[in-house]
């Protein structure tokens, strides 16, 4: 009898488990729309004000062609990031469910507590590596030679480096030993101050547009 309660217990488990799965795959197939959706029309809104950029003057027209670059890489730069950190966890088979229930860009909860060391180190180098990758689309897939390129480019460089700033000191630490999530709040309090000394990212992507926009 213990092993026929035994079975049954076994047997809920693993339907709850399907459960689960299909729960976070239909949630996971939301987001999927939703972030593609986005990115899409970006790309769309950028892209035609790019090309109005081209075939008019004017400062007007100037300004939001750079202004497209700058919001348009600033959403797909936070969207590749939360994507890479989803795709490091997944790919190292930490639990990280899709939230059911999600605020801006942020998509799934790491399950810190359960999860082992290199699971965290592999979710967090996902993120900038994303941003990485982001930008290195950006620079050789798009059209150059537009102020509209050069602010997307320089926005999404700029975000990379920030990104690089914060998330190598936390994975470092937590290398050689430190707790995933005491460090991280550690990090957040260690960057509370925004100033231009915090902002590198800022510094590089000023640099990235002047360069692109007006020397390249």
């Amino acid at each position: 009898m213990s092993e026929a309660i035994s079975e049954g217990l076994d047997g809920g488990q693993v339907d709850e488990k399907q459960q689960q799965q299909k729960r976070d795959l239909a949630r996971l197939k939301i987001v999927l729309f939703q972030h593609g959706a986005v990115a899409t029309a970006i790309l769309l809104l950028w892209g035609s004000a790019e090309a109005w950029s081209r075939s008019n003057g004017g400062l007007l027209i100037a300004a939001i062609a750079i202004a497209s670059g700058f919001f348009g890489g600033t959403a797909l730069a936070f969207l590749s990031h939360e994507w890479g950190h989803f795709s490091g966890a997944r790919l190292s088979g930490a639990v990280s469910p899709v939230l059911k229930e999600r605020q801006s860009f942020f998509m799934f909860n790491f399950k810190t507590a359960v999860n082992s060391r290199a699971q965290f180190l592999a979710m967090s180098l996902g993120g900038p590596i994303a941003n990485w990758l982001l930008a290195a689309l950006v620079f050789l897939a798009l059209p150059a030679g537009s102020l509209a390129h050069a602010a997307l480019l320089a926005t999404v460089a700029g975000v990379a480096v920030n990104v690089c700033v914060f998330e190598f000191p936390v994975i470092s630490r937590v290398s050689y030993g430190a707790d995933p999530a005491e460090t991280v709040a550690q990090r957040l309090n260690e960057t509370a101050d925004n100033g231009l000394g915090q902002n590198v990212g800022l510094m590089v992507g000023i640099v990235v547009f002047a360069v692109v926009g007006f020397v390249g």
